[in-house]
């Protein structure tokens, strides 16, 4: 759905626009990451693979973009000094960008990584108009770079919005028809719509650009093969052999169908084999050499020859893949734990909460199970004296208490972790929650807690369940995503103990990027003021929906369904289906929502699977209209 390219307006508590003229409408939109300033530096950091990310660009794009990296891999490695062209920044920038950010590799950019004014893509400039001819249409523009036939351009004009035109006649200065124009140049072509003096103008597409990427991959060969060794053996009262050999060893033969005769008038030759087995076609191959062993004076039809030689390819093919497959089908590896963990009694109703006041609002509830800590969604770090004094209240309770981890943690983050999880063993949790393989390690390394998966460690299929399992898990939220039948069948398939978040504001997205911090409070140009401590913000979509969000104690963004998942109507079926806890996400409720929330649950556990129509209509009273089904019902594939 591409969110991330679609206009928002950031807003406070009161609903109004926070920015004004100070921002475009794509708050969410970055710009295009280009890298190939900075190739010596990833290379030296350790780095040994770059990606290219090609999905739902041209193949014009991928080919130019590839091309470009490659050579500035090679020239590095080659020592000849790195240097990136002035048509090669323009071969990058022409064929496709929203203008262009190293993103965090060098600092914390703030807004100067959006691309928030314009999603799309931006072109080359290459001129200004100077004139328009309004009864004709024709356009005059000085340019500053190349412009020539078929060309497309973008004029962002004052009133009106882009004008956009194809050049398919083109006249210099003189009147002359061109076939291009140089920087320095000027040229009139028609255009559909009207312009005026000064407006910009963007290429963006350039003819001669994409027609010679094309070349590079219209034969339909790959462009880089694998070398091999062929060797040809040919006998009165044989068939013909076609043996191809690679360099990891693996050697495959295919023979001819035919018995070679004894040459009537062309006795076959190392000349003819070759021209018949050096083609290769569209294969991944390329001959290296020939070796040709043919006894006496023999023939052999042209078509047998390729057909042998076809029958090798394919046999080495498949050599090559079953060792590829035999790699990936490898044991899993067993995982010993030589901690002994305590498994943690399960919980009807585990609330996830970040403030002390909200554990007092769900234990006096009625909740059974406390998930406190994690991400803190006000700013404000949340300290090993919060953690202990949470953990007494649920003790005072009876309640079970878990403690939560951040979604994500960065090196510069993880001693604060490992901080708290030794200050954990004073007041040791029911179960720590974990959200990335990483911190699970990391627990799993440093204490002997239980420990549970949490959401977007993304237990989404049996295979994951079983892994967790083996990796020491005691249990595990199942993915949001999944539907209310898999849930069933899932929960058939593994004996972990498993948890569903039913009622809560869903976390859509986690960035390092601060819409507020970068807007309102300096980011990337100093440190930042903080405006997330100073007022509620969301971001409204085109809809006129509204996504709060929510600053943790690291400047993570996380941004908010603008609807609250409810589940109400079909709690009491969880229990049934094999799931043994519900999980509410709170941290973005009031005391009150959360004390309304947690007895509406409880009640609704004991209607029957169908409720009445008068029970129907009191939970539908406590949700609320403003809220969700999740993928429940729907599902996401």
């Amino acid at each position: 759905a591409q969110p991330c390219r679609l206009p928002y307006t950031l807003v406070d508590e009161k609903g109004q626009d926070v920015l004004g003229d100070k921002a475009g409408s794509y708050l969410l939109s970055p710009r295009d990451l280009s890298t190939i300033d900075v190739i010596p530096d990833l290379i030296e950091a350790g780095v040994s693979s770059l990606k290219i990310e090609g999905r739902m660009k041209r193949p014009e794009y991928v080919a130019t973009v590839v091309r470009t990296y490659r050579e500035a891999i090679d020239t590095h490695y080659a020592g000849k000094g790195y240097a990136v062209t002035q048509e090669e920044r323009d071969d990058l920038a022409q064929i496709f960008n929203r203008d262009f950010t190293v993103a965090y590799l060098k600092g914390r950019p703030g807004k100067a990584m959006m691309s928030d004014r314009r999603p799309n893509n931006r072109g080359l400039l290459v001129g200004r108009v100077t004139a328009y001819d309004w009864d004709e249409r024709i356009v005059t523009v000085k340019l500053s770079g190349k412009l020539g036939l078929g060309d497309q351009v973008d004029f962002w004009v004052k009133v009106g919005g882009r004008v956009t035109a194809t050049i398919d006649a083109l006249r210099d200065a003189q009147g002359r028809e061109v076939s291009e124009g140089e920087a320095g140049d000027t040229v009139s072509f028609a255009i559909p719509s009207a312009v005026r003096d000064h407006d910009r103008v963007f290429k963006v597409y350039d003819a001669r650009l994409m027609e010679r990427a094309k070349e590079t991959y219209a034969s339909g060969a790959p462009v880089r093969r694998i070398p091999v060794t062929i060797a040809v053996h040919a006998a009165i009262g044989a068939p013909l052999t076609v043996t191809v050999c690679d360099a990891e060893g693996h050697r495959a033969e295919g023979k001819t169908d035919f018995i070679g005769e004894p040459a009537r008038k062309r006795p076959l030759s190392e000349d003819v084999i070759r021209k018949q087995v050096s083609r290769l076609g569209t294969s991944v191959y390329e001959m290296t050499s020939l070796s040709c062993d043919i006894e006496g004076e023999v023939m052999v039809p042209m078509s047998e020859i390729n057909e042998a030689r076809r029958k090798a390819v394919e046999a080495l093919d498949e050599l090559r893949l079953k060792e590829i497959e035999a790699r990936e089908h490898r044991p899993e590896p067993q995982f010993k734990d030589s901690k002994k963990r305590s498994t943690p009694r399960n919980a009807t109703f585990l609330v996830a909460v970040a403030t002390l006041a909200q554990v007092k609002a769900a234990l006096a509830a009625g909740a059974d199970g406390i998930l406190f800590g994690g991400d803190s969604y006000d700013h404000r770090a949340i300290t090993a004296e919060a953690y202990e004094k949470a953990w007494q209240l649920a003790k005072e309770a009876g309640a079970r208490i878990d403690f939560n981890t951040p979604r994500i943690v960065h090196d510069g983050q993880q001693k604060h972790l490992e901080t708290l999880l030794a200050a954990f063993a004073a007041f040791p949790p029911d179960a720590v929650h974990v959200h990335n393989i990483g911190t699970l390690a990391l627990v799993r390394r440093l204490t002997d807690f239980a420990i549970h998966a949490d959401y977007s460690l993304i237990s989404f299929n049996k295979q994951t369940l079983a892994f967790l399992k083996d990796y020491g898990v005691a249990g595990a939220t199942l993915s949001p995503e999944l539907t209310a039948k898999e849930i069933r069948k899932l929960a058939t398939e593994t004996d972990l103990p498993l948890a569903c978040i039913v009622h809560g504001r869903l976390e859509l997205m986690v960035s390092e990027y601060c819409v507020t911090g970068s807007f309102l409070g300096g980011c990337g140009e100093g440190p930042c003021s903080q405006p997330c401590t100073r007022g509620h913000f969301a971001l409204k979509d085109r809809k006129d929906a509204l996504f709060p969000l929510a600053m943790d104690q690291f400047c993570h963004m996380h941004v908010l369904n603008s609807k609250t998942l409810s589940m109400l109507p079909h709690a009491m079926k969880f229990r049934p289906a094999g799931i043994a806890t519900l999980q509410i996400e709170a941290k973005a409720m009031g005391e009150k929502e959360i004390t309304a929330i947690i007895k509406a649950y409880k009640k609704a556990m004991d209607f029957p699977s169908e409720p009445a129509e008068a029970q129907l209509a009191w939970i539908h009273e406590q949700e609320g209209k403003d809220i969700t089904r999740g993928h429940y019902f729907r599902g996401v594939l």
